[in-house]
C-alpha cells in the first residue's frame, strides 16, 4: 500500500511522516448555546478531505488514524473515570459508522455505548446549509440505563445542532453529558 498523500510505501493510508507533518492538532474548546463544551482537534478546512473518506472504504482507516494521532492524546487531559461514550447515530449506512469508530478508538478512556443514540429521522446533513440543518431535527432515541455520565463522539461540529439536540435527548433521558469530542470544528 502506499500513502495516500506523498505515495511512499506504507502499511497505513496515511504514512506517519505525513501524519506528523501535515496534521498537526489544534486543540479547540467551543461553547455551545445550552453550556455543552465541545472539545475538537482540528479546523474543518485543513482536512475537509479526509473528513470526506467517511463516504468511502478507506474512511474507516483515516479516522482510526485521526482519532489515534489527534482525540486520543488529548483525552489524557481529562478526568474521565467511569464515563462511557456515545457515538452520536451510528448507524451503518455505507458498511461503517464513523462515529463508531472515533469510539472505538477511545476505548481505552472511554467505555463505547454503540446504538445508544440513533436518530429516526435519516435526512443527510453532508454538504446542506446551516438553515437546513436547523429545521431538520434528528429526532433522537436514547437507549441506554439512567444515571450515567457520557461523552458524546462525533466527526464534525459544524452550527452545533446535531450536538445539542443529542444532549438535550440525553438530558431528558437522565444521562449526564460531560462534553463532546469531536475531529474536526467548522467554525471561524
Amino acid at each position: 500500500m502506499r500513502c495516500q498523500l506523498c505515495l511512499n510505501f506504507s502499511w497505513q493510508p496515511i504514512c506517519k511522516e505525513c501524519l506528523d507533518r501535515l496534521f498537526v492538532p489544534t486543540p479547540k474548546k467551543r461553547v455551545l448555546q445550552d453550556g455543552l463544551n465541545v472539545y475538537s482537534c482540528y479546523a474543518y478546512k485543513d482536512i475537509k478531505e479526509l473528513l470526506h473518506t467517511k463516504h468511502t472504504l478507506i474512511g474507516s482507516k483515516v479516522f482510526s488514524i485521526l482519532t489515534r494521532h489527534a482525540l486520543l492524546p488529548l483525552t489524557q487531559n481529562f478526568k474521565c473515570k467511569d464515563i462511557f461514550s456515545i457515538p452520536i447515530d451510528d448507524h451503518t449506512r455505507e458498511g461503517y459508522s464513523h462515529s463508531a469508530i472515533i469510539a472505538y478508538e477511545l476505548r481505552t478512556v472511554f467505555t463505547p455505548l454503540y446504538g445508544a443514540l440513533r436518530a429516526k429521522n435519516r435526512v443527510r446533513y453532508s454538504g446542506q446549509k446551516r438553515d437546513f440543518r436547523m429545521k431538520q431535527k434528528r429526532d433522537f432515541r436514547l437507549t441506554c440505563k439512567e444515571g450515567i455520565s457520557v461523552v458524546l463522539v462525533d466527526d464534525i461540529v459544524t452550527s452545533g445542532s446535531t450536538l445539542l439536540e443529542a444532549n438535550a435527548t440525553c438530558k431528558k433521558g437522565g444521562v449526564d453529558v460531560a462534553f463532546a469530542l469531536c475531529l474536526a470544528d467548522a467554525s471561524g
